[in-house]
């Protein structure tokens, strides 16, 4: 479930769950922002959140017209708040994301982009700089040397490389075998060393 900031007296304040906006003085006005949203909106716009708000809004009234001259209500300006933990760093985040998506596990693609969202910004400068193991490098040795346990020094699995090392590769069953999991195994290595910074 969604958690959004609340501005509340020029402070942010949060995050709350969706049940608890209301107890902390949401109003259809109050400025909200959560993960994926561009930028902060009146809680009012937000769709899961409008409905909370249908029977505390009385019908809306034409607009008054003066004679000659349409009455024209100002348009609403959000004042630039700075959004949470992070939340300005969405073009690099994106960019993280489609540089290292074939690096990491699909299922979790979202949940990483989810976390990188709230951290701050020298932290992401710092994942920048990681160099994660790929993939492809890792099938590519284990087709070719995987019997002598290369692929899994590789990718950090020091163990399991010696075992390959001294059986030859499991007499070529395992060397076999890890021609279908050693790209996998290699995406949650590199998902477990993201992990540590986010």
């Amino acid at each position: 479930m969604a958690q959004y900031y609340l501005e509340k007296n020029g402070q942010q304040a949060g995050p709350f769950e969706v049940n608890q906006l209301l107890a902390n003085g949401m109003t259809p006005e109050s400025l909200v922002w959560t993960a994926g949203m561009a930028g902060w909106m009146r809680a009012a716009e937000v769709a899961e959140l409008a409905p909370m708000f249908a029977q505390q809004m009385p019908p809306q009234q034409p607009p008054y017209q003066a004679p000659y001259q349409q009455y024209q209500q100002p348009v609403y300006q959000a004042p630039a708040y700075q959004q949470p933990m992070g939340g300005g760093n969405k073009q690099k985040v994106d960019m993280f994301i489609m540089t290292n998506r074939d690096n990491f596990p699909q299922e979790r693609l979202a949940y990483i982009q989810e976390r990188l969202m709230m951290v701050d910004e020298n932290t992401l400068n710092s994942l920048s700089m990681l160099q994660f193991k790929s993939p492809m490098t890792a099938l590519l040795l284990s087709i070719f040397v995987g019997s002598l346990g290369v692929d899994r020094f590789f990718i950090g699995d020091t163990g399991m490389g010696i075992g390959k090392l001294l059986t030859a590769g499991g007499c070529g069953v395992w060397a076999i075998i890890d021609w279908f999991l050693i790209q996998n195994a290699t995406r949650e290595k590199n998902y477990q060393m993201l992990s540590a910074y986010i």
